[in-house]
């Protein structure tokens, strides 16, 4: 892969701040490239413990869409009134998902576990305001 001279700066700049090698950086990048090809309504978010796809436009992660979707046991013209967004985006939200279906888990898990109760395990100090 080529790069000019400020390009790989940049990439390297962006590396050291989140710690890991260029190459790791760089083929993340890719990575989202591809998916941002294939699921043109999904954007990434920086995130932990790492980019979040997200529905374009809208505070609604992929992994949160398939649990509303879920919820309301596969009735996408209520997901469609709850989100207000157009059916086609919850289309490609789900479809996303079944495509990439270890990262909506592992995005699902992660914030099963930052949930009140399970922050409180870590934070035994923790109270609610």
């Amino acid at each position: 892969m080529r790069l000019t001279a400020a390009e790989k700066s940049r990439l390297d700049a962006d590396a050291r701040l989140k710690g890991i090698p260029s190459g790791t950086a760089a083929a993340a990048y890719i990575a989202e490239g591809v998916r941002r090809s294939r699921f043109p309504a999904i954007e990434f978010r920086d995130g932990q413990p790492a980019c979040v796809a997200y529905l374009v436009g809208t505070r609604w992660p992929r992994w949160l869409i398939v649990e509303l979707a879920a919820e309301l046991k596969g009735d996408l013209e209520a997901a469609v009134k709850y989100i207000r967004k157009p059916a086609a985006l919850i289309h490609l939200a789900l479809a996303y998902a079944e495509a990439y279906p270890q990262e909506i888990a592992d995005s699902a898990a992660l914030a099963a576990r930052r949930d009140f109760a399970g922050l409180k395990r870590e934070i035994p100090n923790l109270e609610p305001l």
